[in-house]
């Protein structure tokens, strides 16, 4: 008696709910809401598993035991509001408009319908738990293809409706991280599932700052730690990352402006086309020795190896690859288009000199004479890519060559001037003070000094300053910060600097004067 009282409030619970106020507002605008014996259907036998059961077909025979009175449109409805149909749940809004009734309805349902699946688990359910990862995340796609060549399922079901059905059955064990192409599924305590997004972007910024980086780097700087083949999985899920050989990522999709390698294989292919990709390889090297060194970027750059770099290239649609040696753009390249006006200054020295070897002075008087800064110019000298050391201080541009007779004029050219001693004098004054007397180059931008071996040498580490906040800092063996002062001072080549270092209070004086100062007389 009591089951059959159990049944009539089951029925009763299943009718369309009229009374609801959201159906009294439908109702007031003229929509129709189906009649409760439009809902009633010949009452099915109750749930058994079946030898070939798919889970779709087990589900299905579930929801329909389960809303036995309801008619097919609205179990089509409830069904895909599950996700009990291998695709992504609906909203309740979307299951209410393809029911016609309420979505505090389907909701209503929907709640009923959880309740009773967790006691009535089809044994489909428990053959697909046999398939779920137990120690580590894998690729829900993989895992998927299993399912459906196993006849787990007889399609490919979405990880949001595997997860739902999962839940609704009383086994919330399992996490479901999706990404933009695919999604990662593990044991819900897995600490990596809950960084999948930030590895990405991790993972996406340090591709784009060196054009492809390799899962071993990236596995080095996440904050976090990640088995490589898991992190190869995390990568796989998101749209924008793609591999380019078996252990290196790049996205594919960035800006042509803001491909670093694209814009520096360019300086260098506006001189000389095409160039070897060792000579390309030397050139980002430098280029990104400077980004690194000043730390304009977040994430240093990191050239890789010459068979990715190649890969890369073939990538680029206005870059040619020549037979997996050297690398050539499609279209016209200029010089003035391309680089700076210090780097251009370098190239009009080499084209002015008529040689196809300079020596760092010659360069930078050149580019004095031209109005260059040379801290700019000095910076370009060191970093750019356009330029090559072949001998100590003799250099020439990327993809010229240069015969030894050629270095060796200019290595006589450098002996001729001599070398010219820059400290004068030096010694401790009667007033304590020790003081250092210089003879001045022609750029001081860049003016270091070594540290006398009678105030400290390698380990005096201090800082100087003048009463007009001027400093010096004294480090390594060196003193330096000369610069900020002289270059906006009226000194001249030649001129000579004395600096006065007071080691006690940790200050100093400093003048400029046209004729040697006279010999230091010394305290003893």
């Amino acid at each position: 008696m009591d089951t059959h009282n159990h049944d009539q409030q089951s029925n009763s619970d299943d009718l369309p709910n009229v009374t609801d106020q959201r159906d009294a507002d439908r109702l007031d605008r003229g929509d129709s809401i189906q009649d409760e014996s439009s809902l009633l259907v010949s009452s099915p036998t109750d749930f058994v598993d079946l030898p070939n059961d798919t889970l779709e077909s087990a589900l299905d025979r579930l929801l329909r035991s389960i809303l036995r009175n309801y008619s097919g449109p609205h179990l089509e409805a409830l069904r895909a509001r599950l996700g009990w149909n291998g695709d992504d749940p609906i909203t309740l809004q979307k299951a209410g408009r393809q029911a016609n009734i309420t979505r505090e309805r389907v909701r209503q349902i929907e709640s009923r319908v959880k309740r009773e699946a967790k006691n009535r688990v089809p044994r489909i359910v428990n053959q697909l738990l046999d398939f779920l990862p137990k120690l580590r995340p894998v690729l829900w796609s993989s895992l998927s293809n299993q399912l459906v060549e196993s006849g787990i399922t007889g399609k490919q079901w979405s990880g949001r409706a595997t997860k739902a059905v999962l839940d609704h059955c009383g086994f919330p064990h399992w996490k479901f991280v999706e990404g933009a192409r695919d999604s990662l599924v593990g044991p819900a305590e897995y600490p990596i599932l809950n960084r999948l997004g930030e590895t990405v972007s991790i993972a996406r910024r340090t591709s784009r700052a060196s054009g492809a980086i390799s899962l071993e780097y990236l596995a080095n700087i996440l904050p976090f730690p990640v088995p490589m083949s898991i992190l190869r999985d995390m990568l796989q899920c998101a749209k924008d990352i793609e591999f380019i050989t078996p252990d290196y990522c790049w996205v594919p999709r960035t800006p042509a402006k803001r491909v670093r390698i694209q814009n520096v294989s360019k300086k260098m292919l506006s001189l000389n086309r095409p160039l070897s990709i060792g000579d390309i390889r030397r050139g980002l090297e430098r280029k990104f020795s400077f980004r690194n060194k000043t730390g304009s970027a977040k994430y240093e750059g990191v050239v890789p190896p010459n068979e990715v770099l190649i890969a890369l290239f073939k990538m680029y649609p206005d870059f040619r690859v020549i037979n997996n040696e050297q690398i050539d753009y499609i279209g016209e390249l200029k010089p003035e288009n391309e680089l700076t006006r210090p780097e251009l200054a370098i190239v009009r020295a080499f084209e002015h000199m008529e040689t196809n070897a300079l020596d760092r002075q010659t360069i930078k008087e050149f580019g004095d004479d031209r109005g260059i800064n040379m801290s700019s110019l000095e910076v370009e000298m060191t970093y750019s890519p356009i330029v090559v050391q072949i001998r100590q201080n003799v250099w020439r541009l990327v993809g010229s060559s240069v015969s030894d007779a050629v270095v060796e004029q200019v290595q006589s050219r450098i002996r001729s001037k001599g070398f010219q001693r820059r400290l004068i004098d030096k010694g401790k004054l009667p007033n304590g003070d020790f003081r250092i007397v210089f003879r001045l180059p022609r750029f001081v931008h860049n003016f270091v000094a070594s540290v006398p071996s009678e105030i400290g040498g390698m380990k005096l580490d201090a800082i100087f300053r003048t009463h007009e906040g001027v400093t010096l800092r004294c480090k390594n063996g060196a003193i330096f910060g000369f610069g900020k002062f002289l270059t906006k001072s009226d000194c001249s080549e030649g001129n000579f600097l004395t600096i006065d270092l007071n080691l006690e209070d940790r200050t100093f004086n400093w003048s400029v004067s046209l004729f040697q100062p006279g010999k230091i007389q010394r305290a003893y």
